[in-house]
């Protein structure tokens, strides 16, 4: 029999039980709760056999929420648009002031 404390022995130890986890629907910390393993060992483990990535092989059901990359367009700032169909575009803070005169020239 070998000698449960070489590193080859230890690496199968707890990739067994990484793989116990896998299967498990429970968090690494409850896992090591409910198997009485140290969680820092656990962890320590999981990062030198899984290649850091930690996590499990079975995916879970989607959310239900979506990936959205939302990118604003430069419309060239505020729009003002007055009754008398007159249509101001492009007011930003930097035009602000001559904005305000030719509306005060209305």
């Amino acid at each position: 029999m070998s000698d449960p404390t070489t590193p080859a022995a230890l690496a199968a130890y707890w990739q067994q039980e990484l793989n116990k986890w896998k299967d498990s629907d429970q968090s690494q910390k409850q896992f090591c709760r409910d198997n009485e393993l140290p969680y820092q060992r656990f962890g320590y483990w999981c990062r030198k056999l899984e290649g850091g990535t930690g996590r499990r092989k079975k995916t879970r059901e989607s959310s239900g929420f979506a990936a959205v990359d939302y990118r604003a367009e430069n419309s060239g700032g505020l729009t003002l648009s007055l009754p008398n169909g007159l249509v101001l575009r492009g007011i930003c803070a930097d035009n602000v002031p001559v904005v305000r005169q030719l509306l005060e020239q209305l």
